[in-house]
């Protein structure tokens, strides 16, 4: 299972962290009003 989070969001990557997820080394940039947002993949075994 795979999932894509907000790099700078800790709150979140901790929440999915504690849920069995752990990056998985792919990151992006997602455009969002104009401003470039980077992104980070979870990834967990299901």
């Amino acid at each position: 299972m795979r999932l894509w989070v907000l790099k700078h969001n800790a709150r979140a990557r901790r929440f999915y962290e504690r849920a069995g997820f752990a990056p998985d080394g792919a990151e992006e940039a997602e455009e969002i009003a104009g401003a470039r947002v980077p992104e980070v993949r979870y990834a967990r075994p299901l």
